[in-house]
């Protein structure tokens, strides 16, 4: 796993994925309090907002199953090991049943759903202290 710095990389795995990756990527990277991990095709961000609050997003374009759960554990404990991080924080899609299997069997715990502009979703938060 390696920190992600470079928006061309991260455009190399986002850009499959052009409906759901809406942000400017090279304006994200710009931010040096943003962070990036990488393995092979698979990505983890991680925003700072407030008070050791990091909202989080995987891009798994290979990782699926156990491989899903173990580099989203491991991205976690990058992330705290790394950070000033204490809690990440995600919304995820009702439809993307894959995604919401992995951030419930690795512990994230639910906040309840949340409506969207891009449909229905469920905001989910993982502490440091539950690694």
């Amino acid at each position: 796993m390696e920190v992600l710095t470079d928006p061309k990389l991260c455009r190399t795995v986002t850009d499959k994925y052009p409906d759901y990756f809406t942000f400017d990527v090279e304006d994200w990277f710009s931010n040096p309090d943003n962070y990036a991990l990488k393995e092979g095709e698979n990505i983890g961000f991680a925003e700072p907002k407030d008070n050791g609050v990091y909202w989080v997003h995987f891009c798994f374009h290979t990782a699926r199953g156990k491989q899903a759960l173990d580099l989203t554990k491991r991205l976690l404990i990058n992330l705290f090991e790394n950070k000033p991080a204490k809690m990440a924080v995600g919304i995820i899609s009702k439809e993307n049943k894959k995604a919401l299997w992995v951030v419930r069997t690795v512990g994230f715990t639910s906040l309840g759903e949340v409506e969207t502009k891009n449909g229905l979703c469920e905001m989910f938060y993982f502490m440091k202290e539950d690694m």
